[in-house]
């Protein structure tokens, strides 16, 4: 009976940490699926406006209607905005994801990358 108890911790011990291996990278892929969503409306501000500067998350949103996943609307952040790049960065869980100008690949780490 014993025997029967330790396999099913260890059973489930195993299951879980698959649930949470399972879950972070599903946090990394949203965070970053977030980042190419909003990929059209980072291209159409530097356009409309000759450039990145001055380019920030409530200006995104107020001009161009953009508006991240409810989860992530406050962890969105623009850094080094300049005329010919920018860092835009969002946060789903433990995972960020980042974009360090227009044709950049996106990035993710469970450390902030834009600063």
């Amino acid at each position: 009976m014993a025997a029967i108890v330790v396999f099913a911790l260890i059973v489930s011990g195993v299951a879980v940490m698959n649930a949470r291996g399972a879950l972070q990278n599903a946090r990394r892929s949203a965070a970053a699926a977030e980042i190419r969503i909003l990929d059209p409306t980072v291209t159409a501000y530097g356009l409309d406006h000759s450039g990145y500067a001055g380019m920030t998350a409530s200006a995104l949103k107020q001009e161009y209607g953009a508006h991240p996943d409810n989860a992530m609307t406050s962890t969105l952040a623009i850094t080094g905005a300049t005329a010919s790049s920018y860092c835009i960065q969002i946060r789903d869980g433990a995972w960020y994801a980042a974009q360090r100008g227009p044709s950049a690949a996106i990035e993710t780490s469970q450390k902030a990358i834009c600063r």
